[in-house]
């Protein structure tokens, strides 16, 4: 009777042993803590500003380990031309495309202070780096473009080249400014051009872009180059307004 007695209450207590060991280990698969997961994927990404009467800024922005480890910055000018800051003659924008990398470096992030007697410089690269940085989630953003004011450039030739400033509303061309440029750099002035279908095409293509919502519309009749060079223009600037970096802008359309 005393052995069966022993060998219940050992029963009894391993049991209950088990039981608390196993309630335990629920419990730490409770509270066990979730993966971290890193904020952005690792690589270069571009971004660009909205563009005001005196140009944009793009930012390229490094990420490694879920860090911001490299920042470039330039503005464009109204003409598609990098700013030479080694000949600029603001010193408060020379000192800011120098320092506000390590700024953004520093706070991982596009949150920064803006650099003293520079705000415009540095709106624009702030607003720039923020849509690297939205690339570097790799999220699939709400709509294919960013609202705002976008400025693209065609390529570049001896005759001239043409700026597209090109307005967004809910992924919509609300409005399209269109103006060339010479060979010489030097803007035309369609108040006082000689060849008519041209200041003609200036007016008629940018009114085609924002009725069709796209850059596949025709060209303007005896104005070949020029409707050409302004298709080339909106096209960039739609890319610089993409939420996906990768997006064709015809996919968009």
């Amino acid at each position: 009777m005393k052995s069966n007695y022993s060998k219940g209450v050992l029963l009894i207590t391993l049991t209950f042993f088990l039981i608390i060991v196993s309630a335990g280990c629920e419990r730490q698969e409770e509270v066990a803590p979730e993966p971290v997961k890193n904020e952005f994927v690792d690589g270069t990404y571009t971004g660009f500003s909205d563009a005001t009467d005196n140009g944009y800024a793009w930012a390229r922005v490094t990420i490694e380990d879920d860090k911001i480890t490299d920042v470039k910055l330039m503005e464009i000018t109204s003409k598609g031309n990098e700013k030479d800051y080694e000949t600029y003659s603001y010193e408060a924008s020379v000192e800011a495309q120098q320092e506000m990398p390590d700024r953004f470096v520093e706070a991982n992030s596009a949150k920064v202070d803006n650099y003293t007697g520079a705000t415009h410089s540095s709106e624009k690269y702030k607003e720039a780096v923020s849509r690297a940085l939205d690339y570097a989630r790799g999220e699939e953003e709400d709509g294919k473009y960013y609202d705002g004011k976008f400025q693209g450039e065609s390529e570049r030739t001896e005759y001239g080249y043409a700026v597209a400033l090109v307005t967004i509303v809910d992924d919509k061309m609300n409005n399209v400014e269109l103006q060339e440029l010479d060979g010489e750099g030097e803007w035309k002035d369609f108040d006082n051009y000689d060849y008519e279908p041209a200041v003609e095409a200036n007016e008629e293509m940018a009114e085609r872009f924002v009725e069709e919502n796209s850059v596949a519309v025709d060209l303007y009749t005896e104005a070949t180059q020029s409707s050409i060079r302004y298709k080339e223009a909106v096209e960039n600037a739609l890319r610089h307004a993409r939420r996906d970096p990768a997006m064709d802008v015809e996919e968009a359309e």
